[in-house]
């Protein structure tokens, strides 16, 4: 009896422990999500940390679109990126957290979670109904959602509808205020120009200032300004464009604002990129006129555009853009001396030249893009036959991301040496990541070591894009053991796989600079590009793959520039 009595006490001690866990766990996701008003940051949030509390492998979010039920993919991870932006209406959306198995009856919304493989969805209700809806996948392992972890969810929806609303709240009110702020700014811009016009004479001086302001104040690609001439326009300055263009007749015609796609004339000036032009007055005659490009975000010029256009022109006020250009100026330079000193660590932490190895070929690159990421890989002589290969890819960019990878590197030289277990050696590294960085910071990692006498490869991906595993029989296959990104959750288990490799089979490993390339239609690179040109070189060298791979990705993203760090690591087993 006694024995039962103290089996009773534990098992309410063990179930009391297990919500005071949960009610900690959701008061620190509610202080996470109410932290900030940005929608982006509370729609990662919303993922992030229910992925990361219960190793999920992915999840979306959809936002009212509209009030007919019309909901937009406004946010995801662990699925393609170019499905954001994709809609469905969603009718009888669930009330409370539902496995979309219990879902009954027939929807057409159904069928798209259960396509891309979601398990759970879970309204955000607000006093203006279903606002969103948030749907994760199956955990790592497959393991179902208990009962108590799908009503820690039903809580957790309850937090973050209310930072949702709250956050399109706060964007609502930052449009009106962008708004209110544009027009003071426009205000204060043409007060301050007009005294500008009593310092100096220079013409060119005046019409470059107005450009720059007129740049700026609109966020437009390109402005010329033209100044009569006896019977003609000249230009006097154009920006954005070279050489200086020149001017016509007709020009001296315009008295009013011309948008230029709802004209027939002036064609030559739509082929060079102008959107519209505005008459620069005086005494009820044209003296000079204001042609600028479309703007940048693609929306459409408003009567107060023409308004702010016809006014500065008019008085050529330029004083407070001239300020705002020099203090740009001295920005642009402070941010290049970061990103140099951010990008010469970075490239310090990268082997100077590869290894040669006994029965296996090597090829590695990384290609910075103009802003520094995060981009890592490493070759470790580990003695006794064994090479650790690692390619790792740090959040953020700049010397923040610079910094956390020497963090990175510092830590696995150290460890990967000794006679730890891989997976302990990652989890270790986990923790230190952990440890030493923000919440917003974390690292996709993959380790392996290579035996280059018994040729196997023992690996852990911690949340890394899955490197290919090509054989020479044919057939390629992802290496995905492993665990969660590091620096996400502390105290992770992470496992590690082993493969033997005959001669000729390869592995190829990549960032997400390879496969979220992007064309100028904004389509993706892929994996399957990926897969497809291994296969077209399945005979060549460990070079000749990563030279194919990446000249095809150059060719397929030109025109465009680049968005990320491209980083490859190739392995081939040689016969012999």
């Amino acid at each position: 009896m006694a024995g039962n009595h103290q089996s009773n006490k534990q098992d309410f001690e063990r179930k009391l422990d297990e919500q005071l866990l949960e009610l900690t766990a959701l008061f620190e996701i509610s202080r996470s999500l109410t932290s900030s008003l940005s929608m982006r940051s509370i729609l990662e949030n919303i993922l992030r940390i229910p992925m990361g509390h219960m190793l999920i492998t992915r999840g979306i979010v959809f936002l009212e679109e509209d009030s007919e039920g019309e909901y937009i993919l406004d946010e995801l991870k662990g699925f393609p990126r170019n499905l954001i932006g994709k809609t469905l209406r969603i009718d009888e959306p669930p009330e409370r957290a539902t496995l979309v198995a219990d879902i009954s009856g027939q929807h057409d919304w159904l069928d798209f979670f259960k396509k891309f493989g979601i398990e759970l969805l879970l309204p955000l209700n607000s006093s203006r109904g279903t606002i969103g809806i948030v749907g994760f996948g199956n955990k790592i392992g497959n393991k179902p959602f208990e009962e108590s972890e799908v009503e820690f969810l039903d809580s957790l929806s309850n937090i973050a509808a209310t930072a949702v609303a709250n956050g399109l709240m706060f964007e609502e009110i930052q449009t009106v205020n962008r708004s209110l702020d544009r027009k003071i700014q426009q205000l204060n811009t043409i007060f301050d120009i007009s005294r500008e016009l009593n310092t100096t004479l220079d013409r060119k001086k005046i019409g470059s200032l107005m450009s720059f302001a007129i740049m700026g104040e609109l966020l437009v690609n390109r402005c010329a300004v033209f100044m009569r001439a006896d019977s003609r326009m000249e230009a006097l300055v154009s920006k954005g464009m070279d050489p200086l263009i020149e001017g016509s007749d007709e020009l001296t015609e315009i008295a009013e604002p011309v948008i230029l796609s709802e004209t027939q004339r002036f064609a030559e000036y739509r082929e060079l990129g102008f959107a519209a032009f505005v008459p620069m007055r005086l005494q009820e005659e044209t003296k000079g006129i204001v042609a600028i490009g479309p703007k940048i975000s693609g929306s459409e010029f408003e009567e107060g555009d023409f308004e702010f256009l016809k006014t500065l022109g008019n008085q050529a006020m330029t004083s407070l853009e001239n300020a705002r250009l020099f203090e740009e100026t001295l920005e642009k330079q402070r941010m290049e001396e970061e990103l140099n000193l951010a990008r010469n660590m970075q490239q310090a932490l990268l082997p100077s030249e590869l290894p040669v190895l006994e029965h296996f070929d090597l090829a590695a690159v990384n290609i910075p893009r103009r802003q520094v990421g995060g981009d890592y890989f490493d070759i470790i002589l580990l003695g006794d036959d064994n090479v650790g290969i690692t390619i790792a890819d740090v959040s953020g960019k700049g010397a923040g991301a610079a910094l956390l990878m020497s963090n990175l590197q510092a830590s696995l030289r150290a460890l990967a040496v000794g006679d730890m277990e891989i997976g302990d050696m990652v989890a270790r590294i986990n923790n230190l990541i952990h440890q030493n960085t923000e919440l917003d910071k974390f690292i996709t990692f993959f380790y392996g070591e290579l035996d280059t006498k018994r040729k196997t490869f023992t690996y852990c991906n911690a949340g890394h894009n899955p490197p290919y595993w090509q054989r020479s029989k044919g057939g390629i296959e992802e290496l995905m053991t492993g665990g969660i990104v590091l620096g996400m959750m502390a105290d992770m288990t992470f496992e590690t796989a082993t493969i033997q490799l005959q001669p000729e089979d390869r592995i190829v490993m990549f960032t997400d600079g390879v496969t979220e390339a992007v064309d100028q239609k904004d389509e993706e690179f892929g994996e399957g590009r990926v897969q497809s040109l291994m296969e077209k070189t399945k005979n060549d060298s460990a070079q000749t793959v990563l030279d194919s791979i990446i000249a095809e990705v150059k060719t397929f993203s030109h025109g465009m520039s680049q968005a990320d760090d491209i980083t490859m690591v190739v392995v081939k087993a040689l016969s012999g």
